[in-house]
């Protein structure tokens, strides 16, 4: 048995627990990262990054169906499935060996294996080299989270979940997805692109449920527009096996039907991994799954932090990161690390894309806020009319007594790289009016936000009256 003895174990390598390693190691300490898999996490090898990469192939094989509205004459594209994954696993890979050099350069050690708390100061962890035994002033706790199933759709070779979806040795001719989320819209366009028939089966009565409703239309007009059928109010029942492929009873508003597909990709949500040993240490999971925080990412018991998604919140790659630097500060007592959870950025690579931060104006008006909107479209955006790309709108929540910014929510071109400016806007508690008086370049994508922001006043230049 190998005894280990650092300031502080992080267990899990994804971007909450490789930021806060890093971080920690930045600050002096003395930092043992447990991973019992990849670097990165899901993030890296079955998430963010090789999901994004396969919609960038998709939104290539797309742009092929305009290029001749441009003047450019291209022959009928043909999808290399084998090829494309190679391509995006060469991505992930450069990406996951970039966090060993990370680690290698602020000599954070890495210890491999699956790992179990045995205290609120101690990890075993079961290795190829035995058991190795990590004792540490401070732990931080960041096992994020794996697809949740749902009665009847065990996940195999018919049921897929994201992470079969990344890795396709072939197209199916047929698609259902259950669950018209992030992940399930993402990857459903992306197959819609590649040539499947692609059918959504959504519980909720609207697409990406939690966003506002004024985004998800455009999206919604797109996806029928290429094809996809979307079946709102409805729930996934079973499905059997036939010669013909897969037969899937629905129940849509009190109607069966059934549906045909030769996959489905089950997309109903996530939940969270806790690491063994949790009473060891004095904690326990809410009825959820989740481990309670506080703004300082500490759990009830001193000296054990927990970060990323087994924590309340969006389980979104940056919110784990932004709170593996909080609880790394903490840790190193650095003075103002703490959490604040109203300006946590979500992004959505549909086609269009979706970007939001701050609350929505059904939230506002929730909260009893008296509020006003301003909206301003792509359709009248130069560089979007220039790109073929002039879905979409932004529209912007203020409050109507002091003009701060409470919310701004985007659809349309690369409004994922655009909606950093809002969230720093709202963080630093700028009105809409510094928003107008800035001056931003023409002719870019970022002009809409500016005139949005004018449209709260009525001074919108670019719109009708």
């Amino acid at each position: 048995m190998t005894k280990i003895q650092c300031d502080a174990a992080v267990l899990g390598a994804g971007p909450a627990g490789y930021v806060c390693a890093i971080r920690l190691a930045q600050y002096g300490k003395k930092v043992v990262c447990v991973e019992q898999s990849e670097l990165g996490g899901t993030c890296l090898n079955v998430g963010c990054i090789p999901s994004k990469a396969l919609i960038s192939a998709g939104h290539f094989l797309e742009s092929f169906k305009h290029a001749a509205e441009m003047g450019i004459t291209v022959g009928e594209p043909e999808l290399d499935v084998k090829k494309l994954v190679s391509w995006k696993e060469k991505v992930v890979k450069r990406l996951t060996g970039g966090i060993g050099v990370l680690f290698k350069s602020r000599k954070v050690e890495l210890v491999r294996g699956r790992a179990r708390l045995v205290g609120a100061g101690k990890l075993e962890v079961e290795s190829a080299e035995g058991k190795i035994v990590v004792e540490a002033k401070d732990i931080v706790l960041a096992t994020g989270s794996e697809p949740a199933p749902i009665p009847g759709f065990d996940f195999g070779p018919h049921v897929w979940s994201s992470t079969e979806a990344l890795s396709p040795s072939e197209i199916p001719d047929r698609m259902l997805v259950i669950g018209g989320g992030v992940i399930g819209m993402e990857l459903g366009m992306f197959y819609r692109q590649a040539g499947a028939e692609v059918t959504v089966v959504e519980f909720m009565d609207q697409l990406l449920p939690g966003i506002d409703p004024e985004l998800v239309k455009v999206v919604q007009r797109k996806a029928k527009k290429a094809g996809i059928k979307v079946l709102l109010s409805s729930a996934a029942k079973s499905f059997t096996e036939s010669s013909d492929g897969l037969n899937i009873k629905v129940e849509t508003k009190g109607k069966e039907k059934e549906i045909q597909a030769d996959k489905i990709l089950l997309t109903v949500g996530r939940r969270p991994v806790l690491p063994e040993g949790l009473k060891s240490a004095g904690l326990k999971p809410d009825k959820h799954g989740f481990l309670k925080t506080n703004e300082s990412c500490l759990t009830q018991t001193p000296h054990v932090y927990a970060i990323g998604d087994i924590c309340h919140g969006p389980m979104l790659a940056h919110k784990g990161s932004a709170e593996g630097l909080v609880a790394a500060g903490h840790i190193a007592g650095k003075s103002g690390a703490l959490w604040d959870h109203s300006v946590v950025p979500g992004v959505v690579f549909t086609d269009p894309e979706i970007a939001c931060v701050g609350l929505t104006e059904a939230e506002a008006k929730k909260q009893g806020r008296d509020i006003k909107i301003g909206r301003f479209n792509f359709a009248a955006n130069g560089r979007a009319l220039s790109m073929h790309a002039a879905e979409g709108l932004v529209k912007v929540v203020t409050d109507a007594n002091d003009d701060s910014l409470l919310g701004v929510h985007m659809v349309g071109p690369n409004v994922t790289d655009m909606i950093a400016e809002s969230a720093v806007a709202i963080e630093a508690g700028l009105t809409a009016e510094d928003i107008a008086l800035t001056i931003h370049p023409h002719p870019t994508l970022s002009e809409v936000l500016m005139e949005a922001c004018e449209d709260v006043h009525g001074l919108c230049i670019h719109s009708a009256k």
